[in-house]
């Protein structure tokens, strides 16, 4: 009886959903070069595993996944890189709230903002404790050095000629000055990026798994708060008429709203492709110019920022809409 009991323990313990889960969490500490990325995805399988088991049952397979993984970290020597991973998983727990509330998709994205920035925050804080390091300080240093030894590089290569060493030179210099002014503004950017994709991929795995369970619009159909261009406004102004920190916070705050109205540009995008029945071939053509495409991210950006005032999805829709 009792060899059945553990039997039974053990099952409920190594399932399927559990050990992949694990796994995932496991996957980015083994292979960093192949699989770094996945540490922050993460969230997507947690918030999956809750909306299909339930609550309970989800939360099981969740905390089994995430017990094994820091087992398997420990005798690996991977504990960092899996605890690092496990900071997604508050996040997805908060997606599903959310869903729970029916919050739309903007009080969806802000309290997952919070929730992982309070994770992150935690994480590198016992992390630099530890270590007896300050991470934001370490990163500056590794950034600097980066840029410094790159450009050591290039001065070695003989076959570069003198005049273009001296513009690498001056580029490199700006950017180690620019480094220290940007790196909080990009580090919010990493954040939201993170969210975003997470959310994106949630909906996304959940659409052909349980689509009754999604409580967001489609992501074609999302929009900003007009009131939020008051933001790049104002960072604007700080950024050209004040200076020091008012001015560093000022260019920080562009980056991040740069970033916001890349996803409502992409939206009003991905609006129009969908609506004209692009060919598949074509899609991909397209998103891969604008991904390559270095001023991808500026021509969406400003295409976001331009649909606050005319609202390029509303208006096509009352084009499209016939007189009555």
């Amino acid at each position: 009886m009792g060899a059945q009991d553990s039997a039974k323990r053990i099952n409920r313990i190594l399932n399927v959903p559990t050990v992949l889960l694990a796994l995932a969490f496991l996957l980015p500490g083994l292979a960093p070069t192949l699989f770094g990325w996945i540490s922050g995805l993460l969230a997507i399988p947690v918030f999956c595993l809750l909306c299909l088991y339930g609550v309970q049952k989800g939360t099981v397979h969740v905390r089994n996944g995430a017990i094994l993984a820091t087992t398997g970290a420990i005798m690996l020597h991977l504990l960092p890189g899996t605890l690092f991973s496990l900071t997604l998983v508050p996040l997805g727990f908060s997606f599903n709230r959310s869903a729970a509330a029916n919050e739309d998709e903007i009080q969806t994205a802000l309290k997952g903002l919070i929730v992982l920035g309070v994770s992150w925050f935690v994480f590198w804080t016992v992390y630099g404790t530890v270590q007896g390091i300050n991470p934001y300080s370490q990163l500056l240093k590794v950034l600097d050095t980066g840029f410094a030894q790159t450009y050591e590089v290039y001065r070695d290569n003989t076959d570069i000629p003198l005049e273009t060493l001296v513009n690498i030179e001056r580029i490199v210099t700006e950017l180690r000055a620019m480094i220290p002014k940007i790196l909080p503004g990009v580090l919010m950017c990493t954040l939201l990026l993170t969210v975003w994709i997470n959310l994106l991929g949630s909906i996304s795995v959940l659409e052909r798994l349980k689509p009754e369970a999604l409580p967001w619009k489609k992501y074609s159909e999302w929009r900003l708060p007009d009131r939020l261009v008051w933001v790049s406004v104002i960072a604007g102004f700080a950024w050209a008429l004040g200076e020091g920190v008012i001015s560093n916070a000022g260019l920080c705050l562009i980056l991040v709203s740069t970033l916001l109205y890349f996803f409502q540009g992409l939206a009003v995008l991905i609006y129009f492709v969908d609506r004209w029945k692009t060919p598949l071939y074509l899609k991909i053509l397209i998103y891969g110019i604008l991904i390559l495409q270095s001023y991808g991210l500026i021509i969406l950006s400003i295409a976001g920022l331009a649909d606050v005032w005319i609202d390029f999805r509303r208006k096509h829709k009352k084009d499209a809409q016939p007189d009555n």
